[in-house]
């Protein structure tokens, strides 16, 4: 390296010098030849200026010419300085190349040894190129070549594979066909099945879309011929199975539980042969059919043996008079057997107890005892509803299910769903025939208005279990119950309201203001039917008992007319809505009946009121009422008050003073003649207490009337007034009849 820039740097001085020598030689020739004595002889047309304008430009360009301009430096003096000192440049470069000519003659050598060595070693490294690209060729070949086998390892791999699996998927190995022929059917079999299944799955496939090679139609034969083996062996297992249901004594939930575990057979009979899954399907439905009616028939049967009388007879209605009943042929009917007609008691406790399970016959038949229809209907459809709901899972399960397999979009899932309808209905036609029929026969006979509403209450809590189940299979059963229940319950209560309705006037005697049989009896079927409405407010209960209640309150009316006289036929009514109060209140009613009656008895009570008092202390009230009347007159047009008739006030005052403890005797005795005492009546005792309450207390608001009237017309009080009783005198008298 070190010596090649040597070589460089002197043959860059060499090129120098013989620059400058040429450049020397041609500027003296040029001085040389000019003839500057001679006479000038210039054509200006001749001479060519371009060249001398382009000398001038490169003159100008350069900086030391440009710089000799601007100083004005003489041109020819300039230039023979110049020359001069090219000369002097010239010998001293000679000087230095003879005192370095030895080395440079050992460096010129030296360059030639260095080019021999490297044009050597350009010939070495243009044979290993030549020897490299021979080599990248063959890498490329090998790439190539590594490239088409890689891809044919690939496809061969796939070809592997796929015709492993197509082997694989139509070979029926004989260890398979053995286990589908002799094989025990257990859970095991189920994996056979499910091979088999697919390698049959395989074959139509290849069939339909014409790919069968000739390996697929050897094995096409064999595997018809196990499929049908394997048919008939689940056949036969399966309806084995089926006809152990049969046995008595049988569990059938546990029967039916195994029967699940191998539900994969009948969906392999169901995909591959139709006809003899619908031959097993219609065997169960026909067992497990007869044997659910035989089971519900004898312990409908038994049940109804145990059945309680029927309280309630034909006639038995609101508006029926006992006094009239009785004849040839049937017994006199006693008000106490009327009254346990109408009164609910504690059969609505049945609709707290909806979840207990069914009665078990043979217990209840051991100790003889007897069930009302309510509670025969309750046991019977929650048995029903049980089996039902046991049966339609499996349905679903067994049978749907594989329906539902076979179907491949949701138009044959949803017509296999209707498929598992009919069957279950298929199953449960004839016993829920069997209880409708039994049903029908009781409501021929049933004339008790409060047995039907709760008989419809128990079909709606068992509608509403059985949606908590999530399942309405026997929801159209629970329909047709309620088309039998509803228009016999209105045709009942019908003919109660037409009873009432019939009810004569004369079934009261003049005088007799106790209470009416048709107010007692009213109370305690409005209180029932109440109670079994609460909660559900059925809007036809609601409107049908309101017209009863406005029947119920016109025949009071109309028989408190034939009592005679006025005050009679108020108490007469006090007495029977008290009566119906009563028996609303024991259950804690809050109905719109309770609120009519309500008011209806506040207002009799007032009627009375006035009237107890008008009788002994008329004279008092009158003064007040038309004292109240003029004051009241004069105040509307802005007069002076007027003046009282002190005479009669005084006589008022004093004969108040003189018998008020007498006259409130008497009437604390006819209080207790017209709504009985303690003694006599305790049930209307707290009433009779209450009306004479109300009564003093009237008297006492009367009686500081009379004081005010008589204030606001004399500012100075009267002499009379000395007499007044004082009012807390009269209230300490009041809580003694309060007390007594």
């Amino acid at each position: 390296a070190y010596l090649s820039m040597e070589s460089k740097e002197a043959k860059e001085k060499q090129l120098s010098l013989d620059e400058l020598e040429a450049a020397e030689a041609q500027v003296s020739s040029q001085v040389m030849g000019l003839d500057l004595g001679s006479e000038l002889d210039i054509n200006m047309e001749d001479i060519d200026f371009s060249e001398v304008d382009d000398d001038l430009k490169k003159f100008q360009e350069d900086e030391i010419v440009r710089d000799a301009l601007q100083r004005g430096v003489d041109l020819g003096n300039y230039a023979r300085q110049i020359h001069a000192q090219l000369a002097a440049t010239e010998a001293a470069s000679i000087k230095d190349y003879l005192k370095e000519s030895a080395d440079v003659s050992g460096l010129h050598e030296e360059i030639k040894a260095c080019d021999s060595v490297l044009e050597r070693m350009e010939h070495m490294l243009t044979r290993f190129q030549a020897d490299l690209g021979a080599i990248s060729s063959e890498i490329k070949h090998l790439q190539d070549k590594s490239m088409s086998m890689r891809i044919k390892l690939k496809n061969r791999k796939a070809v592997h594979k796929d015709l492993d699996a197509h082997i694989k998927s139509i070979f029926i190995s004989p260890e398979l066909v053995r286990c589908i022929h002799e094989a025990e059917i257990k859970e095991s079999y189920i994996g056979y099945l499910a091979d088999l299944d697919v390698k049959i799955q395989y074959l139509k496939q290849l069939q339909k879309e014409g790919k069968l090679d000739k390996a697929s139609r050897d094995m096409a034969p064999l595997c018809e011929r196990t499929k049908v083996k394997a048919i008939a062996r689940i056949r036969q297992f399966l309806l084995q199975r089926v006809y152990l249901l049969k046995k008595p004594q049988t569990n059938i939930q546990i029967k039916q539980n195994l029967l699940l575990r191998f539900k994969y057979l009948y969906q392999f009979c169901r995909l591959h042969a139709p006809s003899t899954a619908d031959e097993i399907r219609n065997i169960y439905t026909d067992t497990v059919r007869k044997i659910y009616n035989n089971h519900f028939k004898q312990y409908l049967l038994g049940l109804m043996k145990l059945q309680a009388p029927i309280v309630a007879k034909k006639g038995d209605v609101l508006g029926l008079d006992e006094t009239k009943t009785g004849g040839m042929f049937s017994m006199r009917k006693t008000s106490l057997h009327l009254s346990r007609v109408f009164m609910l008691g504690n059969r609505d406790t049945i609709l707290s107890n909806i979840d207990k399970p069914p009665i078990i016959y043979h217990s209840a038949a051991k100790r003889h005892t007897q069930f009302r229809y309510n509670e025969i209907f309750r046991a019977t459809h929650r048995l029903l509803m049980d089996t039902a709901t046991t049966e339609s899972a499996f349905l679903s399960d067994f049978f749907q299910e594989a329906d539902a397999y076979r179907g491949e979009d949701q138009k044959e899932r949803k017509a296999s769903a209707k498929r598992g309808t009919a069957l279950f209905d298929t199953i449960f036609s004839k016993t829920t025939s069997m209880f409708l029929e039994n049903l029908e026969n009781y409501l021929m006979k049933c004339f008790d208005c409060l047995e039907l509403l709760i008989l419809v209450r128990i079909v709606l809590l068992h509608s509403q279990m059985m949606r908590q189940r999530q399942t309405d299979c026997l929801d159209s059963l629970f329909d047709r119950i309620n088309m039998l229940l509803w228009p016999r319950f209105k045709v009942v209560l019908d003919a109660h309201l037409a009873s009432i309705r019939t009810v004569r006037v004369s079934s009261v005697s003049r005088g007799n203001t106790s209470v009416h049989y048709i107010s007692r009896r009213y109370a305690e079927f409005a209180a029932g039917i109440d109670v079994l409405n609460r909660g559900y407010d059925d809007a036809i209960i609601v409107s049908n008992m309101g017209r009863m209640r406005t029947a119920v309150c016109k025949l009071l009316t109309d028989l408190s007319g034939r009592i005679g006289g006025e005050k009679g036929s108020t108490v007469f009514l006090i007495n029977n809505y008290d009566a119906i109060l009563k028996v609303f209140d024991d259950k804690n009613l809050v109905s719109e009946a309770a609120k009519a009656f309500r008011e209806l008895m506040h207002t009799q009570v007032a009627k009375y009121v006035e009237m107890e008092l008008g009788d002994k202390f008329q004279k008092l009230i009158g003064f007040v009422q038309s004292s109240e009347e003029k004051i009241s007159e004069a105040v509307e047009r802005k007069q002076k008050l007027p003046a009282l008739d002190l005479q009669t006030a005084g006589d008022i005052i004093r004969s108040f003073a003189n018998g008020w403890k007498t006259q409130v005797a008497q009437i604390d005795k006819q209080v207790n003649s017209h709504f009985g005492s303690s003694s006599q009546n305790p049930e209307t005792a707290y009433q009779a207490s209450e009306i004479l309450k109300q009564i003093l207390i009237q008297l006492v608001l009367y009686y500081q009337r009379l004081q005010d009237v008589i204030k606001k017309c004399h500012r100075r009080p009267p002499g009379f007034m000395k007499d007044l009783v004082p009012i807390p005198t009269i209230m300490h008298e009041i809580k003694k009849f309060g007390a007594k």
